[in-house]
């Protein structure tokens, strides 16, 4: 994944399908090609239990099945005829899905109403073109992550970040870091990057600007003050290993990722502000997508799975647990109650600095040679100007 490698699939065995050996096992039900996801460890067994739930109620055997590189996987399994019915990921797909014709329409099918259900943002984010291709069930960003036995208290801004960084950067001698933080990832790296004004694409206006002064201030500042205190590495893994060994007090994940840090005394905060900026992270608003599977599926399949998508985005059940793994409610019921804990509070806060990943399909071109552009910025290779302006060349190139 492009933006979001962090969010890796959770293996298990093969199932016996046209793509054995990438999906993992059967949760419930009979049908393995219904519903597809990528949760991880306590989400995944929320999830199966509320499918299970699900089932129980309603009658229906919907059957689910995680799959490793969701995005590797659909395109596959998609243009094949062998794709799920209903799959979980975050917006910024519609754009592009839409134009390839993998997305059923549910305006008609569906028995709510979006804008008196969710939050604006959220309601806005299932819709393109005038159509409902899904129904949202949170949202995400990355946000500030420590570790309380290293930090008494989280910073509020990036210089006080950087002294409590300083106290710990020793990678010659103790081997430890003042921050895990994905360098080359532009999902992670959207918040400071986007943090002087700047867009890396602005829908509303159709307008590139990952070689804007803003942008280029952004990357400046990633350059100078977060980079020289994180591993060498560029993989998201071995940025997560650092922190979750206790090797360094800081890191900067989603909330995908603090389950896999409860051996941890783990804190969350929002984003740190850097002098005369604001983080204006990339946020995304996971959904369960409708695809033209269904149309061909057994009758009462899709209806199956649209009712389960309502029955998943609306249960109170659902949306509390959800949060306990650090899922921000987007329902109206729920939106930023003050009973869903301090994680999830941090991640409103952040979600609420932030600005909707475009789903646009040219928003698809930008991931591939901005990430390129940081992986020269962080190896000192080219500098942020000469870096985003290849960037730049490189997407224009793409969309004409």
């Amino acid at each position: 994944m492009n933006r979001r490698s962090i969010l890796k699939g959770i293996g298990g065995t093969a199932a016996a399908t046209t793509l054995a050996g990438c999906i993992g096992g059967l949760f419930t039900g009979d049908d393995p090609e219904v519903l597809w996801h990528e949760f991880q460890d306590a989400e995944a067994e929320d999830f199966n239990d509320f499918l299970a739930e699900f089932n129980e109620e309603t009658g229906h055997d919907l059957g689910s099945n995680s799959v490793n590189e969701m995005e590797e996987q659909l395109e596959t399994a998609l243009p094949a005829g062998e794709g799920p019915v209903g799959f979980t990921w975050a917006h910024d797909w519609i754009g592009l899905y839409h134009d390839e014709g993998y997305l059923y329409d549910a305006t008609d099918d569906i028995d709510l109403n979006l804008e008196d259900t969710y939050s604006e943002a959220a309601a806005e984010a299932v819709q393109w073109e005038g159509n409902v291709y899904g129904l949202p069930y949170a949202a995400e960003t990355v946000t500030l992550m420590y570790n309380r036995e290293m930090v008494e208290e989280p910073p509020e801004t990036i210089d006080e970040m950087e002294e409590i960084m300083e106290d710990y950067h020793d990678p010659d001698g103790e081997g430890t870091y003042g921050l895990a933080y994905p360098p080359t990832d532009v999902y992670f790296m959207s918040a400071y990057l986007q943090a002087f004004d700047g867009l890396l694409f602005d829908e509303e206006a159709d307008e590139l600007g990952v070689d804007s002064d803003a942008v280029i201030e952004g990357g400046e500042f990633i350059e100078q003050s977060l980079y020289p205190y994180t591993p060498a590495a560029s993989d998201n893994e071995a940025h997560e290993a650092t922190f979750g060994d206790g090797n360094a007090p800081f890191t900067i994940n989603g909330p995908w990722m603090t389950g896999e840090y409860a051996d941890l005394d783990l804190g969350v905060a929002p984003l740190p502000l850097p002098d005369g900026g604001e983080p204006t992270p990339l946020t995304g608003i996971p959904l369960w997508y409708f695809t033209t599977e269904g149309e061909e599926a057994d009758e009462g399949t899709l209806e199956s799975v649209v009712e389960f998508a309502e029955w998943y985005t609306t249960n109170d059940d659902v949306i509390t647990t959800n949060a306990d793994n650090g899922m921000i409610p987007v329902h109206n019921d729920h939106v930023g109650s003050d009973e869903l804990g301090e994680t999830v509070g941090a991640f409103s806060e952040t979600v609420d600095m932030g600005v909707p990943m475009p789903a646009d399909a040219k928003m698809d071109s930008v991931w591939a040679p901005m990430e390129d552009a940081l992986d020269q910025l962080f190896s000192g290779s080219e500098s942020a100007a000469d870096a985003f302006e290849t960037a730049a060349d490189e997407i224009r190139d793409s969309w004409d």
